[in-house]
Order: C-alpha cells, then structure tokens, then sequence
C-alpha cells in the first residue's frame, strides 16, 4: 500500500470520527443537556448497568486513576454514589448509584435512548441492519484485547436494587 493510499484512509476515518462525534452530540460541553459530561455519564452508565469497581473502571474505560479518583469523590460528594467494600479485598470497594444517583443518571439514559432510537427510525429496516453491522464490524477491528466494554452485549441491573 502507498503512502498517498494510507494517508487518503487516514483522513477517510478522521472525517468519519468528526461526523459521528457532532452527530451524536458529545462534543457538547455537558452531554445529552443534563449536567455531566460525557466522560461523566459514561462512568456513571457502567456504575448503573454492572458492579464496578474503581479499578475495573479504570481498566475498561482506560481512564487515569487519578482522574477517576476525583470524579468518583465528586459523585460520593453529591449523594449519587456508595461504596460498598468488598468481602474479598477490603482494598476493593464495590461502586452503586444512590437513589439520587439514579434520579440524575436515569433521565439521561433514557434520552440517550431516545436519541438512538430516534436516529435508527430515520432509516429504513435494511439501513438499521446495515448500520449496526457496520457498527460491529468496527467494533471488531479495532477491539484489542476486548478491553472495549459492550453495553449493548450487556443486559442492564435490576433497577430496583438501588
């Protein structure tokens, strides 16, 4: 492969990243019009939708650990997250959404919902199934390690245990 070939890819997929990230909002100084950011809600999306732990977090979302840090205190300062230890490692706390966690994180994940879902109609039935593959096969190769955390592989925690 050439050099001109490589760098027209290059700027095939930079042009791609930029669509996609105006088109789906998260270039928005608070994402989804609520008050977090993205980096914010996606923290607190997999707090909702798995039992994480700070470490895991840091892990999946290749996030530093001191960054981290500070958002999980600024979240445990507004009553939206606790801390359970572990009964395996006491060095280990095991992260949930509070009732109050769950009232500001629970809009937003049913707009995101929404938006999907609304972005999906646009299409025709064929262009769903066609976008959504595309979707995995990206997700495919470029997914190393399965470092990547899938949602949508994931099935969502009973809400009622909040």
């Amino acid at each position: 492969m050439g050099e001109g070939t490589l760098r027209a890819r290059v700027a095939a997929v930079r042009a791609f990243n930029r669509f996609y990230t105006r088109r789906i909002g998260v270039l928005r100084r608070r994402y989804l019009g609520g008050p977090f950011s993205l980096t914010q809600v996606r923290v607190l999306y997999e707090i909702a939708h798995r039992r994480a732990t700070a470490a895991a977090l840091v892990r999946d979302l290749d996030l530093n650990p001191g960054y981290l840090s500070r958002l999980l205190s600024g979240f445990e300062r507004r009553g939206l997250i606790r801390r359970t230890p572990s009964p395996v490692d006491r060095r280990q706390s095991f992260l949930a959404l509070t009732r109050r966690g769950s009232a500001a994180f629970d809009p937003l994940d049913a707009r995101s919902e929404t938006e999907t879902a609304a972005m999906l109609r646009a299409l025709a039935p064929a262009g769903q199934v066609r976008l959504v593959a595309a979707m995995r096969a990206i997700e495919a190769l470029l997914d190393r390690g399965g470092r990547i955390s899938r949602p949508a592989a994931r099935a969502p925690s009973p809400r009622s245990a909040r």
